[in-house]
């Protein structure tokens, strides 16, 4: 295992820190927002709006049913259902965020509840007993499937639900260089201002196993309300894959790639920070 650290000092204390989250069950298994799901939907980038329209797209080339993996709050899943007036098969694990979901379907989206069903079911190992013509991870969500093993068996299971003349679409990121400078550094996504309460979202990268292909940051949000400051935290553990990792892992299981992309304006991919790949068996 491969430790970045800016500080030695600090090697011991953060070799700790990371075995503390893996032993949570599942290996590297802080990604289910327990802490931070509630201020999921602040997020305003361009980059959680510009996939929309992307997967709409293919979902009109499709038919059916459409199952989505790792479908956190309904982000995609709600805009899917009132563009293609389809059904969603929703899988999930994180409870929070399939509270902050079905609160959604009830309050904001009831015209759309018996359009989506949401499963709480592990993504690396699910059998819903039927095929679909379009199934999709959005949002670089594979990724949080920290060990290959477990994104293989992910791929498996969307094999074998998956029709022989459909799409499978998905997404990761491009991988960045992972050393001393990029260790330590935070980033602010997002700050903005709900009413009177003031919500600020920012990434500590805090871990990088450059043998194993894992990163860990900090997913940090800090809420001033009243001149009074909360802060609430969940670590992340992603898998980068460079390009040709993903292709291997692809080809292993028989999948073709039928189009792939660097961003949703459909860039080659060698021109994008992410990597959008259109698939077929």
């Amino acid at each position: 295992m491969k430790l970045l650290n800016k500080s030695k000092d600090r090697e011991e204390d953060i070799f700790m820190d990371i075995h503390m989250y893996r032993d949570e069950g599942n290996a590297l298994s802080g990604n289910l927002y327990k802490n931070t799901a509630d201020y999921y939907d602040y997020d305003n980038r361009n980059i959680i709006k510009d996939d929309l329209d992307f997967y709409v797209e293919y979902a009109n080339k499709t038919k059916g049913p459409i199952l989505e993996l790792a479908s956190g709050t309904g982000r995609v899943a709600l805009y899917l259902a009132q563009k293609t007036h389809r059904s969603l098969e929703c899988i999930e694990m994180s409870e929070s965020m399939i509270k902050k979901f079905e609160h959604k379907l009830k309050t904001s989206y009831k015209n759309l509840q018996n359009k989506i069903n949401i499963h709480s079911i592990d993504i690396s190992n699910f059998q819903l007993h039927k095929k679909f013509e379009y199934i999709i991870i959005p949002w670089r969500s594979l990724q949080f499937l920290s060990e290959e093993k477990q994104a293989i068996n992910c791929l498996k299971c969307i094999y074998e639900h998956l029709t022989d003349s459909g799409l499978f679409v998905f997404e990761i990121f491009r991988p960045r260089n992972y050393d001393e400078n990029w260790l330590g550094k935070e980033e602010i996504s997002y700050d903005i201002v709900d009413g009177t309460k003031r919500v600020i979202r920012s990434t500590v990268n805090h871990y990088v196993d450059t043998n194993k292909k894992y990163i860990q940051y900090l997913n940090k949000i800090k809420i001033i309300e009243n001149n009074k400051e909360v802060v609430v935290e969940d670590m992340l553990t992603l898998k980068y894959y460079k390009y040709d990792d993903i292709i291997r892992v692809l080809n292993s299981l028989s999948f073709k790639i039928k189009e792939e992309y660097g961003y949703y304006d459909k860039r080659a991919i060698k021109d994008g920070e992410e990597m959008i790949f259109v698939c077929t068996k």
